[in-house]
């Protein structure tokens, strides 16, 4: 279990959650996205355009990045790389960056591998040695102290096609939390391109006792990775998330 994490503490509970706490960042300044490409990334950038962010997208092909961001390229800035490079990822955070948020997401079929930790941990690394100090990830329920939380479908899935994925994503978390940043995680459930509960819920610690759907839309992924981003009550914080079919406090 990692440090500083209460159990059953709700941060937010809401398709458009309320913003509590200090403001840990300014409109306007610039974040630095990896997995920008990829489904939740994606969300994760138009939602941080959407609020005013000034916007570096890590990207490995720009011309294929500028496709997936087709009508709002005015509205970023592309740095090609490879994360798994770590001189690629120094020169990405550079001066300017004021937070950094990784949604990465490597599938790993077999056990051995850990490309999702190393790449972590050049991010890591060159946050540590170029500045910026704000750090939010995104993990996976079924990591850390949400093991074994979830349904019987979600469980079975943890424990079998994706095994070997949160291996490599329990050494990530285990990385970050050792960074001494001041990092966020955000355990998704199940994601979903469309569609999915319309309220989610987010809690630290047990899975609370409240009915629960297990899934959640990648839009609603990026509206809390930003909101956490914000919020300095979650900073050294893992966030459990799903859907919920009712509002308030578990």
């Amino acid at each position: 279990m990692l440090a500083n994490q209460p159990a059953n503490k709700q941060f937010f509970s809401s398709a458009k959650p309320e913003r509590i706490g200090p403001m840990g960042l300014n409109i306007k300044q610039e974040i630095l996205i990896f997995g920008a490409t990829g489904g939740t990334g994606a969300a994760i950038v138009r939602e941080a355009v959407n609020r005013g962010y000034e916007v570096t997208a890590f990207v490995r092909d720009i011309q294929h990045a500028q496709h997936v961001f087709n009508g709002l390229c005015s509205h970023l800035s592309f740095s090609e790389g490879n994360a798994l490079d770590a001189e690629d990822v120094r020169r990405a955070i550079g001066p300017g960056i004021s937070a950094v948020v990784s949604a990465l997401g490597i599938y790993q079929p077999l056990p051995g591998h850990d490309e999702l930790t190393t790449a972590t941990q050049n991010i890591l690394t060159a946050m540590r040695a170029n500045g910026p100090r704000r750090f939010v990830c995104i993990s996976s329920l079924g990591v850390g102290n949400s093991r074994n939380q979830g349904d019987f479908a979600t469980r079975l899935i943890q424990k079998t096609a994706l095994r070997f994925t949160l291996s490599d994503k329990e050494k990530q978390e285990t990385a970050i939390h050792e960074s001494e940043l001041d990092w966020t995680v955000i355990r998704p459930s199940r994601l979903l391109d469309e569609g999915g509960p319309a309220r989610y819920l987010t809690w630290t610690g047990e899975q609370p006792d409240k009915e629960l759907v297990w899934s959640i839309n990648r839009g609603q992924v990026a509206a809390l990775t930003l909101d956490a981003l914000e919020n300095d009550q979650c900073i050294n914080q893992a966030l459990n998330v799903t859907g919920t079919l009712s509002a308030g406090a578990p």
